[in-house]
């Protein structure tokens, strides 16, 4: 739940840089605190013990690499996992980051997707991550802005080629998550898969009809009646959780 994950600590000295990564991790739950300086990056480090830190390389007076020296030889800040973050693309720079003692390495410029997976995929390895991203409300898109969906207005997901929409009584919205990234973050309790291409409410299945041999199809409680692809194999795992 938002509120409820862990802390990130972002060292970065470009303020639209610091901002974009406060906002992307923001609105996926995280807690947050910020550095402009490696001096001020290692002291809220200490202070903090944040679950993760993201540390730019190219920092004003003592730089990335030499912070993350001290990180790792400080008993207090030695098992806190760090991405590194520059836009040094070349090998010798990344060798020099993960024998340094840094756990991933991210090249500007990177979008907040990319940033999220790598964020959670470390935060996982050390064993500081949560077993499932369950959320209450998903960031969309609609007319260039940047709105939270809450998860109880969601009727149903679907992937459309390469676009994500979810879908509420009134309206869909695009989503930048995969389908994948979804049922992660949606509880288990509430969400089911029925189809390689679908993500259903199960508050909001109104009907389950047979419409072949071995397929399926989910009617909604949603105004327009909406219907859902639903596999035999699904339907089995359905029934069982609804106890029908």
């Amino acid at each position: 739940m938002p509120g409820d994950k862990q802390k990130v600590l972002i060292v970065e000295d470009e303020p639209l840089v610091n901002e974009m990564i406060t906002k992307s991790l923001r609105l996926e739950g995280y807690q947050v605190e910020s550095a402009r300086t490696g001096e001020e990056g290692l002291a809220k480090a200490k202070d903090t013990n944040p679950d993760l830190v993201l540390l730019d390389i190219l920092l004003p007076k003592i730089d990335g690499w030499e912070v993350l020296t001290k990180m790792r030889d400080n008993s207090r800040t030695r098992g806190i996992p760090i991405i590194m973050l520059t836009a040094l693309a070349d090998e010798k720079s990344k060798v020099q980051g993960l024998r340094g003692g840094a756990d991933d390495y991210i090249t500007k410029p990177f979008s907040a997707l990319e940033l999220i997976a790598r964020v959670e995929t470390v935060l996982k390895r050390s064993g500081r991550g949560d077993a499932r991203t369950a959320r209450s409300r998903i960031p969309v898109r609609e007319s260039g802005r940047t709105l939270l969906l809450d998860i109880d207005d969601i009727n149903f997901v679907n992937v459309q080629r390469e676009y994500t929409y979810l879908y509420t009584d009134s309206d869909r919205y695009l989503t930048n998550h995969t389908l994948g990234e979804l049922e992660k973050m949606l509880d288990p309790a509430k969400f089911f898969r029925t189809h390689r291409g679908y993500i259903a409410n199960l508050q909001k299945v109104k009907e389950i009809m047979k419409v072949g041999v071995s397929s399926y199809e989910i009617t909604m409680s949603d105004p327009a009646r909406s219907k859902i692809p639903m596999s035999r194999r699904q339907r089995s795992e359905l029934k069982k959780i609804l106890d029908i």
